[in-house]
């Protein structure tokens, strides 16, 4: 939906509107130079450079790795800047109050896709895609904050951090399949020319095996010390370099970054920059999808909801798909893009306790600034992000509660990332299985205005809805009672989480000392327990799961398979139709009903579809408004799904 129109012709791209805050002193953003004003409709989209100062001393910003060695200004204050993408209401009137900031994956939205079914085919933040402008429509003041050191301006929204002149251990991994020829291993940080000869090698096949080191004479390190090259592959497995590196970016400005621009637009001067309208600012609702709602997890776990002040930056967080991770955003030589061992980016400081709300939300309930949190878990969360670890116990024996200030609710029978119709394995084919596409989409956006219904004390939110162990919903991946499909057999593996250990300095400095960590017990990981098609039993239940044309699941298989190392498909799950008919499934040797067994045609899958649509609404897990929506996306599965000859 084209809602962007240029206006005002003297605004031009490249020239620079410096604004100065009317008052530096009452936030910790410095200014904020807005480089374009456009009509977006409804809203008008801003397009900025924040520009950041913090005080290494204040006890707010002690948990920033390395801060107290990071270049000062003249006042003793640590500089930093964010690309801004913002989005403010033009009527006052229609302004809802409250901000959407979502921090942003890797430099990109997540929400836009999610809520508005964008697609992005530029990253310039003059050339983002709002898709059907959902957020827009409701009210919202919309903000997109750059936060990651390492994002290029061509992959979306930037961060400037300085650098630390401090030297430390790094470690690179390398997945690589048995093939012939030569492995060429980049490095994220490049080697110290004085300490290149201390550089290490090794390659293991399983995640519980000591690595094996690689005599020298078999690689060669590039001369300027940025990738290193191995003469012969050695099989199918994990390279892992270990080296030192000079120079690393202060990474956690980057929560502070978040925190102090959430801040600012509730309680900066009114009639600065942004703003101009205060009204529109009263709430700010925080959103993250997989690494930035990692992000939000680590961002409360250590206590950045209290801005430098002690008042709350975020009053509610909607964390999406971030299972129990946090992330590699906050110690020396970070690896923002890293997201742990089930997704092959091998052994890094994310799945790290505490959990559970108990651990996680300890400095903000001390702080007196604990937000409103919905959680929200797709199946893949359970299977690939550790989920269950988040509601049960340490050792992974009951169920641990929620704080009554948090909300759960799994998507069932949802992937982590969505494909598309018609049914693909990949292109080109990467799994064993057709991928799931099942949509987050209409359920998100009801509970986002569940959220901020919460948030404005309006009313209180649905209950949670996620797999208990008490209740035979959550179980050891051995027990699930997965049907007989000889054409999708379940998984005979799941990734593990390891209790890893950095080294006596990580937890305090956040510096690691142990590359590769020392790996103790694995966590005990459980996954939903399933009914007889394969399906969630608990949760959420979309109307493509609720009425369902074949199996959804959590997880795939990857091409080739990686067993060894106890990977399934990262974060891309499962599809498997029905058969359809009797004749056929009888044929095959499924246990699951055929299509002509559960559906005389598709107008009774469409009118039982209506009626599982009416459950959401009742239950507010569904806007009316989208159920139209709701009713075309499932004509559109059934066409692609069911095969000729049905009605």
């Amino acid at each position: 939906m084209a809602i962007v129109k240029r206006v005002a012709a003297s605004l031009t791209i490249g020239i620079l509107l410096v604004l100065t805050l009317a008052n530096a002193s009452s936030a910790e953003v410095v200014r904020i130079d807005v480089r374009q004003r456009d009509d977006a409709g409804t809203h008008e989209r801003v397009i900025a450079r924040v520009y950041f100062a913090v005080d290494p001393t204040l006890a707010a910003n002690r948990g920033i790795a390395d801060l107290d060695r990071a270049p000062r200004n003249a006042d003793g204050k640590v500089e930093f800047s964010s690309d801004l993408l913002f989005f403010r209401p033009k009527d006052a009137r229609k302004a809802r109050g409250a901000v959407f900031l979502e921090v942003v994956n890797r430099g990109r939205d997540q929400s836009l896709a999610i809520l508005s079914g964008a697609q992005q085919r530029d990253l310039s933040p003059e050339s983002w895609n709002l898709g059907d402008g959902f957020l827009l429509e409701q009210g919202f003041t919309v903000a997109f904050l750059g936060w990651q050191f390492d994002v290029r301006p061509s992959q979306g929204l930037t961060f400037s951090a300085p650098i630390a002149p401090v030297e430390g251990l790094v470690r690179d991994s390398h997945i690589e399949v048995a093939r012939s020829g030569s492995v060429d291993i980049p490095l994220t940080y490049c080697a110290s020319e004085s300490a290149r000869t201390s550089t290490t090698l090794t390659f293991r096949t399983r995640m519980d095996e000591t690595p094996r080191p690689l005599p020298h004479e078999t690689w060669q390190l590039a001369s300027d010390g940025c990738s290193l090259h191995l003469v012969s592959g050695v099989g199918t497995g994990v390279y892992e370099a270990v080296y030192q590196a000079k120079g690393s970016p202060v990474a956690g400005l980057g929560l502070a970054a978040i925190r102090d621009f959430a801040s600012y637009l509730k309680h900066g001067p009114d009639g600065a920059t942004l703003r101009e309208m205060p009204a529109a600012l009263q709430r700010v609702i925080g959103y993250g999808y997989s690494q930035s709602g990692r992000f939000l997890r680590e961002f409360v776990r250590d206590g950045f909801n209290a801005d430098e002040r002690g008042r709350a930056a975020f009053d509610g967080l909607m964390i999406s798909s971030a299972g129990a991770g946090g992330g590699s955003f906050n110690h020396r030589f970070a690896m923002p893009g890293q997201a742990g061992n089930s997704v092959l980016s091998i052994l890094r400081p994310v799945d790290l306790p505490p959990f559970t709300d108990e651990g996680l939300l300890a400095k903000a309930r001390a702080a007196k600034v604990t937000p409103k949190i919905f959680y929200t878990f797709s199946s893949t969360e359970y299977w690939a992000r550790a989920g269950s670890l988040t509601h049960t116990t340490e050792q992974g024996s009951g169920d641990a509660p929620m704080a009554a200030t948090s909300r759960l609710y799994f998507l069932a029978g949802t992937p982590h990332s969505s494909g598309g119709l018609p049914l693909t394995k990949g292109r080109p084919e990467q799994f064993h299985h057709f991928v799931n596409f099942a949509q987050q989409r209409w359920v998100t956006r009801a509970l986002i205005l569940d959220l901020e219904a919460w948030v404005r004390n309006e009313s209180e939110p649905p209950a949670s809805q996620y797999p208990l162990m008490s209740k035979g919903e959550l179980v050891p991946f051995e027990d699930v009672r997965f049907p007989k499909v000889p054409s999708f057999p379940f998984a005979t593996y799941m990734p593990r989480v390891w209790r890893m250990d950095f080294g006596p300095q990580y937890e305090t400095t956040r510096v690691i000392s142990i590359e590769p960590p020392r790996t103790g017990d694995p966590f005990r990981v459980l996954v939903p327990q399933v009914n007889a098609d394969g399906n969630d039993v608990s949760g959420i239940r979309l109307p493509e799961v609720a009425v369902p044309l074949g199996t959804y699941a959590g997880w795939n298989v990857t091409i080739p398979q990686l067993s060894e190392l106890r990977y399934l498909s990262g974060l891309v799950g499962g599809f498997e139709p029905f058969a359809p008919t009797k004749a056929q499934r009888d044929m095959s040797g499924d246990s699951r009903l055929s299509i002509a067994e559960r559906y005389t045609g598709r107008p009774d899958y469409l009118d039982k579809v209506t009626r599982a649509a009416g459950d959401l609404v009742r239950q507010r897990f569904l806007r009316v408004e989208d159920v139209p929506a709701v009713l075309q996306a499932a004509e559109r599965m059934w066409n692609a799904v069911v095969a000729d000859g049905l009605p």
